[in-house]
């Protein structure tokens, strides 16, 4: 027969795009080295435990052991050339019979953690530093928005505290604690309270406060970057706390 054959078009199924991971951000030299002298600072701050401004064999000891399953501080200190058993304490220069001062603890790790930064956005081993360092500032907050000392925060009282945060223009002030509830997602104009997960609709505990993942991710980022919860410095410029004498650092000898 004279019909005419025709060549069916086979279907061509669509393409599957691959989930693709997610990039560290591309960071500037300056950017780099900004955000590595801060972490570092936060890590060196964990580490000095009793807060002389100097980290001795059995802070750096007790902090290795405390790194042990996270293993992020340990990795770097190794990287950075120094001998994590401290057999030889030479090697770290130390000019104040064994302790390791802040310009000592970043001239041997800087070079270390920049890299670490400029390839992942940041320094791992400043995670729980910086987790532990918001919760305190956010507690301090937290207790000076609580202002009749009850240990919790009426709506009324949160309410007072966002009001106080704004310009003359009704926004937010910059490094204010209404900026970082605004950083977390939530609206510090109306409605704040209700958008915090609490078991009662009048108040908020800490507890409660602290359970809100956004505002603590939203604090841990804030440290990260610049070393401090801005609205909590605040806070600390407004007590008159008197430490006393610097403690007397307990370094070993060589």
């Amino acid at each position: 027969m004279g019909c005419n054959s025709s060549t069916a078009k086979k279907s061509t199924p669509p393409s599957v795009e691959e989930p693709t991971q997610a990039q560290p951000p591309t960071l500037t030299e300056e950017t780099a080295q900004e955000r590595a002298l801060v972490q570092l600072k936060l890590v060196f701050d964990s580490i000095d435990a009793n807060h002389d401004h100097a980290v001795s064999k059995v802070e750096l000891e007790a902090a290795l052991k405390k790194d042990e399953k996270q293993e992020t501080l340990g990795p770097l200190v190794k990287d950075s050339g120094l001998n994590l058993k401290y057999n030889d304490l030479t090697v770290l220069g130390t000019k104040q019979d064994g302790c390791i001062s802040w310009e000592e603890f970043l001239g041997h790790l800087q070079e270390k953690a920049v890299e670490e930064v400029k390839a992942t956005g940041e320094l791992a081993a400043a995670e729980i530093p910086a987790t532990e360092k918001a919760l305190k500032q956010l507690k301090a907050v937290f207790d000076s928005i609580d202002v009749d000392g009850d240990g919790g925060v009426s709506k009324e009282e949160l309410s007072a505290k966002l009001n106080g945060d704004r310009d003359e223009h009704g926004l937010m002030k910059e490094e204010s604690f209404g900026q970082l509830v605004m950083d977390a997602g939530y609206n510090p104009y109306w409605n704040a309270f209700e958008k915090l997960v609490t078991k009662k609709t009048d108040r908020i505990t800490w507890d409660e406060f602290e359970n809100n993942l956004k505002l603590i991710d939203a604090a841990v980022k804030e440290v990260k970057e610049t070393g401090e919860i801005s609205s909590a410095v605040v806070v600390q410029e407004t007590l008159t706390i008197d430490d006393g004498p610097a403690p007397v650092c307990g370094c070993w000898r060589p």
